[in-house]
C-alpha cells in the first residue's frame, strides 16, 4: 500500500503522464513523410542473443510478421528501442524521448531538428578537420559490414594523419576472418582489371592487392592478447561441424565491379541466403563467447582489388577512383569460388612467407573437399 502512495506522490492529483507515440507510429511517419530521409534513419532494436543491434531503416520489412518468409528481415515492433537520424537519437522508448512527433512536449518539429543538426554538423566539419573518422591504409579493405548511408563519415574525406588517434580506441579491430581466394579465373581476371586501371592511372600501381592477398572477409574482431587469440581458435574449432553444415552448397559467383566510398574498387560476390546464414552464424558463435565483433553494418560480400592509399590520394588531389578507369568491367564474370576454408588473420603489416596475411590458424571444410578433390589441408 505504501508503494502505491509513494508513486502517487511523484504525480500530483490532476497531472497525467503524457502519452508517448509508439514505434509503429514513428515507422509510419518515416514511411510517408518525404521530409524525413529514410536513408539516414537507423533503428536500434533488442536482439535476444546480441543485445541492442543497429540496422538501417531500409533493411527492415514492415509487412505483417506472419506474411514474410524466413529470409526477410523483420523484428516485432515492441523490440525497437530507438530511432536515429544519422548520429542523433530522435525517438527513444527507454528515455521517453520523442523528437519525431514532439509528443513529450518539446514543441520542435522533426524538420527543424534535422535542419539544425545538419547545419551544426556542417559547421563543425569546417571548424575542426579532426571531426572526420579515418579508414587506415591497412584496414579499409577488411571492413565488411558496410552501408554507405550509415558510414558516410567513415571515408568522406582525404583524411590527415592526425586522425590516427581515432584508431587508438580500444575497440579498434585487429583481426579478421575470411575466405582466401583460390580460384584461378578470379585471380587472373582480378589482375586484368587492375592492369587496365593502372594503364590509365599509373599512380594506382601501389594500391593494387596482389593475387596472394585476395580474400573475402566475413567479420572483423578485437583480440587483445595471445590468450584471446588461442581462445578464438579453440571456439572456431569447436564450431567447425556446425559451420561445415551451413556451407553454401554452390560455389559463390563473382561478377562485376563496384566501389566503396569511391576509394575501394572491389569485385562483387553474388549475395545468397546461404552465405548470409553462414556469416551470421559465424558472428553469433564468436559474439556468444564474448568476442567483440567490430562490424555493425549489413554484410556486403566482396573481394577488394584496389584501395586508394592516403599518399596516392594526396598526389592525385582526390580520393575517388574515376569510374572511367574501370569502364567495360562493370559486368565482368570473374569466376566462382567454393567456400572451402576460413582464415583467422592479423591486420598487422607483416605478411606470411607466401605473401598472405599472418594467420594464427585456418580451417578447411571437408564438405567442400568431397567436391573439390586434391585440396591441401592445413587445419586448426
Amino acid at each position: 500500500m505504501s508503494k502505491c502512495l509513494n508513486k502517487r506522490k511523484a504525480f500530483p492529483s490532476g497531472v497525467k503522464k503524457s502519452s508517448m507515440k509508439t514505434a509503429e507510429q514513428v515507422i509510419n511517419r518515416i514511411l510517408w513523410d518525404e521530409k524525413i530521409p529514410q536513408a539516414e534513419i537507423t533503428i536500434g532494436y533488442l536482439d535476444r542473443f546480441l543485445g541492442i543491434v543497429e540496422k538501417p531503416f531500409a533493411s527492415f520489412s514492415w509487412e505483417p510478421l506472419d506474411s514474410i518468409d524466413y529470409y526477410t528481415f523483420a523484428v516485432p515492433k515492441h523490440r525497437i528501442q530507438y530511432f536515429k537520424y544519422k548520429n542523433l537519437i530522435i525517438w527513444d522508448k527507454r528515455k521517453r524521448l520523442d523528437k519525431v512527433f514532439g509528443s513529450i512536449g518539446s514543441g520542435i518539429t522533426i524538420e527543424e531538428i534535422i535542419r539544425n543538426y545538419d547545419d551544426s554538423f556542417s559547421s563543425d566539419n569546417k571548424a575542426d578537420p579532426k571531426h572526420y573518422s579515418s579508414v587506415s591504409d591497412d584496414e579499409s579493405d577488411i571492413d565488411v559490414y558496410l552501408d554507405e548511408t550509415k558510414v558516410t563519415a567513415f571515408n568522406d574525406s582525404c583524411e590527415s594523419d592526425d586522425d590516427d588517434q581515432y584508431w587508438r580506441n580500444k575497440l579498434r579491430p585487429n583481426f579478421f576472418i575470411c575466405q582466401r581466394i583460390s580460384d584461378e579465373n578470379i585471380i587472373n581476371n582480378a589482375r586484368v582489371v587492375q592492369e587496365a586501371v593502372v594503364s590509365r592511372e599509373p599512380l594506382y600501381d601501389t594500391c593494387c592487392h596482389p593475387p596472394n592477398m585476395l580474400h573475402m572477409t566475413f567479420c572483423t574482431l578485437r583480440l587483445d592478447d595471445a590468450a584471446q587469440v588461442s581462445d578464438c581458435v579453440e571456439i572456431l574449432k569447436q564450431a567447425k561441424e556446425e559451420l561445415n553444415y551451413l556451407l553454401p552448397k554452390d560455389p559463390l559467383k563473382v561478377c562485376g565491379v563496384d566501389r566503396f566510398f569511391g576509394r575501394v574498387l572491389y569485385a562483387k560476390v553474388e549475395h545468397t541466403n546461404e552465405l548470409t546464414l553462414f556469416v551470421d552464424h559465424l558472428r553469433l558463435v564468436l559474439h556468444s563467447r564474448g568476442f567483440r565483433i567490430a562490424d555493425n553494418f549489413d554484410f556486403v560480400a566482396h573481394i577488394s582489388l584496389i584501395k586508394v592509399t592516403r599518399p596516392v590520394s594526396r598526389k592525385l588531389g582526390k580520393c575517388d577512383i574515376d569510374p572511367a578507369l574501370f569502364q567495360g568491367f562493370e559486368d565482368l564474370h570473374f569466376g566462382t569460388q567454393t567456400l572451402d576454408n576460413i582464415y583467422l588473420c592479423s591486420m598487422e603489416k607483416s605478411r606470411d612467407t607466401d605473401g598472405f596475411y599472418i594467420s594464427p590458424a585456418n580451417m578447411t571444410f571437408m564438405k567442400s573437399l568431397i567436391i573439390k578433390e586434391g585440396t591441401d589441408i592445413k587445419d586448426f
